[in-house]
């Protein structure tokens, strides 16, 4: 089967990580796979270094950039794909004309709570939570169109962190684009006041983005310049989290949170918010929980993953293990291409009635 995957933002978010760890797994599992992406890619030259995957750049100025659609039309056209498979909203309208253009089947991915409006030429929609696809059901997406698959993570496995790296520190880690919905700052906040409560521990912060002047500063007025570190962008997450006992995700809106899955592979326990991600690849036997936006919460989640060591060997090794049955690429891409047969076939089925 030959398969294009289309996206077209130019950031490495969680949708953009997606597009590229699927198509990545797909070519190693020996399918022919074209990536379009953006000209200007953050991460493009993972697609380029890859065996199978053919990269087509194209750089749209916009949603009605016709000389854009038309390179599309024509790099799908030259691929001749069985299946396109578009991630985010730009990238699903726009691969799906090139999909109806050479009769292609069509596939999205919705990575989020988007209007529908611009989803016209969609055989099948993949929602990556149950929320998202009671959204899709909600507003008159049939059923047997919609399945639901969630993300997964290239990230090898490590085994379960059940001892702390240094028995004086515990070492809280936490990584992500510098942006309101993350919620740094609650996490800050949170943590100067799990050290006022007698913790010892540190805090590794992983990311950058247009935050971060405001994080550092927030940092130096609450004295934390010795007990917390921004390590600046982190290419690799898991050389972050191997440094690290327990993650926290602080987030104010995660719809799924692809991080979430890292840390499970990497054996760490979760301390995390009650979004909609998380709160569904998550329980009690895997995370702490708190409440969105809230100092107090998180404080009193950190501080229970601190006093309960046990605690967090035994949730290190559930998650564990849910990430293999759940969230392996083994068993998610294993879905996907099972998937991608069935919406092939059903497209070619309705053709031969047509004719």
């Amino acid at each position: 089967m030959k398969i294009t995957q289309v996206m077209l933002a130019r950031g490495f978010g969680g949708g953009e990580r997606h597009f590229v760890d699927l198509s990545l797994a797909l070519a190693r599992r020996g399918y022919q796979v074209q990536a379009v992406c953006h000209g200007r890619f953050q991460r493009r030259e993972l697609l380029e270094a890859e065996p199978g995957v053919t990269v087509s750049p194209v750089s749209p100025r916009g949603w009605w950039d016709p000389f854009a659609q038309r390179r599309i039309n024509q790099a799908v056209a030259a691929f001749a794909p069985d299946l396109v498979h578009g991630h985010m909203v730009r990238a699903s309208y726009m691969g799906g004309r090139a999909a109806r253009g050479c009769g292609a089947a069509m596939v999205t991915t919705m990575h989020n709570y988007a209007t529908l409006s611009y989803y016209r030429r969609v055989d099948h929609y993949i929602a990556t939570t149950r929320a998202l696809g009671e959204y899709l059901r909600g507003r008159g997406i049939d059923d047997s169109a919609v399945s639901v698959l969630p993300y997964f993570t290239l990230v090898e496995p490590r085994p379960p962190v059940t001892e702390p790296r240094d028995p004086q520190v515990l070492v809280f880690v936490a990584v992500g684009r510098f942006v309101h919905k993350k919620g740094f700052d609650v996490l800050l906040s949170a943590f100067r006041r799990l050290l006022d409560s007698g913790v010892s521990a540190r805090l590794l912060l992983g990311g950058d983005g247009p935050q971060r002047g405001t994080l550092e500063k927030q940092a130096r007025q609450l004295g934390l310049e010795r007990a917390v570190k921004l390590t600046g962008w982190v290419d690799e997450v898991p050389t972050l989290f191997d440094r690290g006992d327990v993650f926290v995700l602080p987030s104010r809106d995660e719809p799924f949170g692809i991080v979430t899955l890292e840390a499970m592979a990497c054996g760490l326990p979760v301390v995390t918010t009650r979004t909609h991600g998380p709160s569904e690849v998550l329980d009690e036997s895997t995370a702490w929980f708190a409440g969105i936006d809230e100092v107090d919460t998180l404080t009193e989640a950190m501080r229970q993953a601190a006093a309960d060591p046990e605690g967090r060997a035994e949730r290190a090794r559930t998650a564990s293990r849910v990430f293999h049955e759940q969230y392996h690429p083994d068993v998610v891409v294993d879905r996907i291409t099972a998937l991608y047969t069935q919406v092939v076939d059903r497209r070619t089925d309705a053709a031969g009635t047509e004719a």
